[in-house]
Formats: C-alpha cells, structure tokens, sequence
C-alpha cells in the first residue's frame, strides 16, 4: 500500500513556506562596544587607551566585536540601523587601530593610519577613509551630523558618543553630540566666528542647511546666534595630538 497523499491545504502550505522570503539578519549587538565606551571613554573627550590595553579580557571583547563587524552582511537593515552600524565600526577600528600602533603621540605618525591599512567591515576590506567617505558619507546616508559622532582618536575630533549608537537613540545622539561640540568649539572674536577646521574640511556636506554659517547659528544660543549671522568665518587649526588619558 503506497503512501497516503498529503491534504492539499498542506500541500499549499508547504508551498508557500518554501518561497517565504528569509528575514534578514540584524546588525550585530553593539553591547559589547557599549561597554568599552562607558568604561573607558573619559568625560572630556578622551579615551583610556592604555588602560584597555593592559585588560586582556576587554581586548578580547573589542577583538570580537571587531569580528562581528568584519562578518556582519548589511543586507535588508533599515537606514538607521546601518548608520548606527558604521560609525559603531569606524569609532571600534579606529580604537582598536591605536591599541594595535602602541605607544603613539599622534595617529598622523602611524604611515596609512587612515588611508592604508584595511580593516574588513559587513565583508569588505576598507580603510578608515574609504569606511568614512565613501560610506558613512554616502548618499545612502547623506547626514552631516556624522561628523560628531565619528571619532579619529586626537584632540580636535568630536568625542565618542557616550554610548554605542543603535537605531533607537540615532537621532537624539547626532543632535546632542552636534550641539555640544559646536557650543564647546565656536568662538566670536573680534566679529569673527571662529570654529573648527572640520567644517572647513567638509563644508559641502553642510551645503543642505544652508551651508557652514546657517549650520553652526543652528546649534548656538542667543545672542551669540545673531551675532554670528553677520561675522566673518576662520577656521581653528585641527589638533592631531591623540586624545589619550590615564
């Protein structure tokens, strides 16, 4: 006796369940970079390089966290989740690329910090530069206030976020970080509003506000926004010391 047919609500059942689209993997978990942050990250903007380097078992955390970053596979994430992503990423290697030149007074003395030495991210070898520029400053993105959140390890650079981006605080974090760097940085002298090099740098990216000017009065406070809607604009020298604490 043959085997009996299957029902053919199962039948059509089985169908559509082999077609199903597979949902796509999340970015992977931030925590452990979230815990380096909180742990080593100063409230002046520094980071504890060297402390994190003498801890092996939180070198192995950044290890493995850098891993998931090399492995993960960006495909079907939402737009904030992906730029959590990366920045989480370009932050992670940048450390990670300091820990790995130690001891160093400036990341501009280490050859090809930026621009050489590869690292791989959601499967790809990229630099930092190629990782910052032609990803985290996409069109995919397009977001000028990046350039708050991401951080190049030295004095002039805006800090790290103190906590590992996600989705869910994206938004409130590229504010905050966007308004207290430019409040700290933004100096009126003299009927010149000095701020930092950074925009001078990137000025393009602030074309969709208006440019530099509109930008930075968006962020200041009375009177000094008034003031400087009228100032002339310089540009403070970047400082490439590494921001490093005990």
């Amino acid at each position: 006796m043959g085997p009996r047919p299957l029902p053919f609500l199962l039948l059509l059942v089985g169908a559509a369940s082999a077609f199903a689209p597979v949902a796509a993997a999340a970015p992977p978990d931030a925590g452990p970079w979230d815990e380096l942050v909180r742990t080593y990250r100063t409230s002046d903007g520094g980071f504890r390089y060297a402390a994190l380097r003498s801890s092996a078992e939180h070198r192995a955390r950044l290890d493995a966290y850098v891993r998931a970053v090399g492995e993960a596979r960006d495909e079907g994430w939402s737009r904030d989740e992906a730029l959590a992503f990366y920045v989480n990423a370009y932050n992670a290697l940048t450390v990670k690329a300091v820990l790995d030149a130690w001891p160093l007074e400036s990341v501009m003395r280490v050859e090809g910090f930026f621009d050489r030495r590869t690292h791989r991210v959601a499967g790809r070898a990229r630099t930092l530069n190629q990782l910052e520029n032609d990803v985290i400053r996409g069109a995919r993105f397009a977001e000028p206030r990046i350039h708050f959140v991401v951080n190049c390890a030295s004095a002039g650079c805006p800090p790290l976020p103190p906590r590992a981006l996600t989705a869910a605080n994206l938004e409130e974090t590229l504010e905050r970080s966007t308004r207290a760097f430019v409040r700290r940085t933004t100096r009126l002298r003299g009927g010149t509003l000095h701020v930092s090099q950074i925009f001078e740098w990137y000025a393009a990216d602030f074309e969709r506000f208006g440019g530099v000017r509109a930008f930075v009065v968006r962020q200041l406070e009375e009177p000094m926004a008034s003031a400087a809607r009228a100032a002339a604009l310089a540009y403070v020298p970047y400082d490439w010391a590494l921001n490093a604490r005990p």
